[in-house]
């Protein structure tokens, strides 16, 4: 089931981000991710739209959406490889009409699953905090093609 986040979720999900930040991105030391739970607990969470992903009545998984801009999208270490993922990625693109996103290039996995959702690299930089190369990917939804009527 997917929900919308409660107050009352925040310790569970920065668990989750804490957890899959270290699983995910071994390439940046650890204390890096330790240093921003407090932030992802008072802000970046609180501020964000975000869903829950539930299974056996506890959170799995979570998106957090900013806008048009997914600024988080994580499944607990013990689920993942299981399509939660693209379960929570369906119901977001489902809520917009178009997704940006940033994600570490070294982050090859995540990377090829945005890649597999439709999106397309826009732009590539250095992400500030963490100074690792990351990738601004984007996803539009399409119209759909109608056929051009024949009036005879």
């Amino acid at each position: 089931m997917i929900r919308p986040a409660n107050i009352e979720d925040i310790p569970q999900l920065v668990d989750i981000w804490l957890r899959a930040s270290l699983l995910a991105h071994d390439f940046i030391p650890a204390s890096f991710w330790h240093e921003r739970a407090d932030d992802m607990a008072r802000l970046y969470l609180p501020g964000a739209e975000t869903f829950v992903l539930e299974a056996a009545d506890r959170p799995i998984g979570f998106a957090a959406l900013n806008g048009d801009h997914l600024e988080a999208l994580f499944i607990d270490p013990e689920v993942q490889s299981f399509g939660h993922g693209t379960h929570l990625m369906a119901h977001a693109m489902g809520q917009r009409e178009r997704i940006t996103l940033c994600v570490y290039s070294r982050n090859v996995r995540a990377v090829s699953f945005y890649r597999r959702l439709g999106f397309q690299v826009v732009e590539e930089r250095r992400e500030p905090l963490s100074g690792e190369n990351e990738i601004l990917m984007a996803w539009e939804r399409r119209a759909p093609r109608h056929r051009d009527s024949l009036v005879t």
